[in-house]
């Protein structure tokens, strides 16, 4: 899943993450890229952060675009344990996307 913004409404959230409850089994990538990065944050609202935080949870890669980061203002010290932060996401992406998904969606 490559998600460029945050979640603005609960149906957001919903329909972004509801997306991992029929992905059960299955390897998942959740790739962070422009707003997305700060669903990564530590401390977000459930609406926000809580759709990364089950990612998490489940098993799920979710890999943070560093350029994003900094273009935010958002230090490394302020995310979530467990994501991986790349500084070429979207090389990353389209490697991932290339070798090895059945499927992309994108937000």
């Amino acid at each position: 899943m490559l998600l460029m913004r945050t979640p603005s409404t609960e149906e957001d959230n919903a329909r972004i993450f509801g997306v991992l409850d029929h992905v059960q089994g299955r390897d998942v990538a959740v790739y962070l890229l422009g707003d997305g990065v700060l669903c990564a944050r530590k401390g977000q609202a459930p609406l926000i952060g809580g759709g990364i935080e089950r990612a998490l949870c489940s098993g799920a890669k979710v890999v943070v675009g560093a350029r994003d980061l900094r273009a935010r203002g958002v230090p490394a010290t302020e995310l979530l344990d467990g994501l991986e932060v790349a500084e070429d996401l979207e090389g990353s992406f389209i490697d991932d996307a290339m070798e090895r998904v059945d499927r992309v969606i994108t937000w």
